[in-house]
């Protein structure tokens, strides 16, 4: 059972009364973050790292970026031009950032991407040789679990 489903659990028994009070006392203890997007203010399980109502961040700054030491400024800001280039060609939505994984070589895969839009995620394959190209002119993550990801939004 995970943090989150104990804690929505804990949220459903309570009563409407007792609900800000359990509320109050998860975000003191450190189980719950509370959004600090003034439109939004949900409240987040520890360990998220994106507002579930949102996709904020904790600090309550939108999306931002997430380089690996390896990646240097150049090459993310490369990767960043490449796909705003690719979606206005492609004329797609353009998500606030786009995330990317490893494959099972350490390597940035093209095809284990994830879109941000706001709070939802969309998995994408990015098939665009140019972003491919650039992924794969980049060294290996030192270890697994690494995220690569480039925020598009002004």
């Amino acid at each position: 059972m995970t943090l989150a489903s104990v804690l929505d659990e804990a949220l459903t028994a309570a009563t409407d009364p007792e609900e800000p009070v359990v509320r109050e006392a998860f975000r003191r203890d450190g189980l719950l973050w509370q959004c600090k997007n003034p439109g939004c203010r949900d409240d987040n399980a520890r360990g998220t790292h994106l507002c579930d109502g949102c996709g904020y961040m904790p600090d309550g700054r939108r999306i931002s970026d997430l380089r690996p030491p390896l990646v240097s400024p150049a090459e993310l800001e490369e990767i960043l031009i490449t796909l705003r280039r690719h979606f206005t060609a492609t004329g797609e939505e353009s998500p606030d950032a786009v995330s990317f994984a490893l494959n099972s070589l350490k390597e940035w895969a093209p095809h284990f991407a994830t879109l941000h839009f706001a709070a939802r995620t969309v998995p994408a394959d990015f098939s665009d040789a140019e972003v491919a190209g650039l992924l794969e002119a980049l060294e290996r993550a030192p270890d697994f679990g690494a995220v690569l990801r480039v925020a598009l939004h002004d």
